[in-house]
Order: C-alpha cells, then sequence, then structure tokens
C-alpha cells in the first residue's frame, strides 16, 4: 500500500508531463510533510496528547522520508504541536519531494525522463509509468465523495491533504467541482464533530492548510 505522502505525491503531478501541477506547487511541501505526519501517526510511531506530538516508536520503517521526519521528532528536546512539525518538516527533511519521487520510481510507478530547457537547463520530468495505483485512489477518493461510501480515517486524512494543496479540481470534473468541495467539506466536518476520527488527524490536516495560507498571505504581502 502507498503511503499518505506516495498518494498525495501522485495526485499532484500530471500524469503525461510528470511536472507538478502549478494549482498546488505553493502548498505540496506542506501537504507531503503532513501526510508524512500522519503516515508516522497511523503506523504507531507517534502520538498526540494535549496537542503535542511525540514519538513511541523509534525504530525506522525503510522510509527515507518518513524516517528522517521520525528522527527530527524523536531529537527534539521537548514535545512541540503539529503546526511546529508541519513547518519543520517541510523545510528540513532534506528533498522531500524527491525522495517521494525517487521511491515510486523504484515501484515502477512513475518514470524519470530529462528534458532540456532553452538549450541550457537540464529539467527531470516524472510521467506515470503505472497508471494503475492512482486509478485506485482516484476512484476511492470519488466513491467516497460521489457515491456514499464509507471513509477511512486514512482516506479523511487524504481529502483534508487534497483540499489543503488544491487537488480537488485534479480529481473531479468541471460539473461535479463545486459538489465535491462542499461534500468534502462535509466529511471533514462531520467526522470532527463524531469523532469518529482522532483529533490527531484533524488537528494535522488543520495546520497543513494554516500553513498553507500563511505562506500565500507572506507572498501576496511580498509582490
Amino acid at each position: 500500500m502507498l503511503t499518505l505522502p506516495e498518494q498525495l505525491m501522485l495526485l499532484a503531478l500530471r500524469d503525461d508531463k510528470g511536472s507538478v501541477l502549478f494549482s498546488a506547487s505553493t502548498a505540496l511541501p506542506y501537504g507531503l510533510a503532513g501526510a508524512a505526519l500522519l503516515e508516522l501517526f497511523f503506523g504507531g510511531k507517534i502520538l498526540q496528547e494535549n496537542k503535542k506530538i511525540r514519538v513511541i516508536d523509534k525504530n525506522q520503517i525503510d522510509d527515507p522520508v518518513l524516517d528522517e521526519a521520525l528522527s527530527l521528532i524523536g531529537n527534539s528536546s521537548k514535545d512541540r504541536n503539529a503546526k511546529y512539525w508541519v513547518e519543520n518538516i517541510s523545510s528540513k527533511v532534506k528533498k522531500l519531494k524527491q525522495k517521494i519521487i525517487d521511491k515510486l520510481i523504484q515501484q515502477h510507478i512513475l518514470n524519470r525522463e530529462g528534458h532540456r530547457i532553452l538549450w541550457f537547463f537540464n529539467v527531470d520530468r516524472y510521467p506515470t509509468l503505472n497508471v494503475v495505483p492512482e486509478m485506485e485512489i482516484r476512484n476511492k477518493i470519488r466513491n467516497i465523495v460521489l457515491n456514499g461510501y464509507k471513509a477511512t480515517e486514512r482516506e479523511i486524512a487524504l481529502l483534508g491533504l487534497m483540499k489543503a494543496c488544491s487537488l480537488i479540481n485534479e480529481v473531479f470534473g468541471r460539473d461535479e467541482r463545486r459538489m465535491a468541495k462542499k461534500k468534502i467539506k462535509e466529511l471533514i466536518e462531520k467526522q470532527k464533530m463524531s469523532k469518529d476520527v482522532s483529533s490527531a488527524v484533524i488537528d494535522i490536516t488543520e495546520e497543513v492548510t494554516a500553513a498553507v495560507v500563511s505562506v500565500v498571505v507572506i507572498s501576496s504581502a511580498a509582490h
């Protein structure tokens, strides 16, 4: 099963050109950081108590992004909240996006292609090699949103990450988007109120959104 960072990365890449969708480019580092946090939570590596995150299992997972994120949290001098770790992981895990892409290449899901721009700059692109994993993710999301399928904690987390990273338009057609955005918002709010989803899942996805909003506001002010 693909990790949450890998699932989010697949949704954020253009299948044909293998480049990150412009609409998701600003949010993606924070989305991937939040996805890594959530994956560690689902894997029983971290726990949230009183809004603070701490490591409960330091054993490595053999995943470059998750292991580095786990070490960052485990080596912290004190327990910190989700906001701190979303921002910290996004900036301190070296080559965050590239490590996730490299793992997808190793799994033969993405391909690496070199492109030359203006005859001077070499740029790698990562078009889809095996469409099945992403299609399974998309079908699952569409069934939850459009057909009323029951969502798991992990799926609710992915919906929240998609919303934060402006990826809803990537999964739903033009005539579906308005309804899909409303439904996803309702699903997240319903789960928050019913407490069927852990508060850690809600907190982390909300901090991803908050981090993205802060960056957009700062960027807009600078211009």
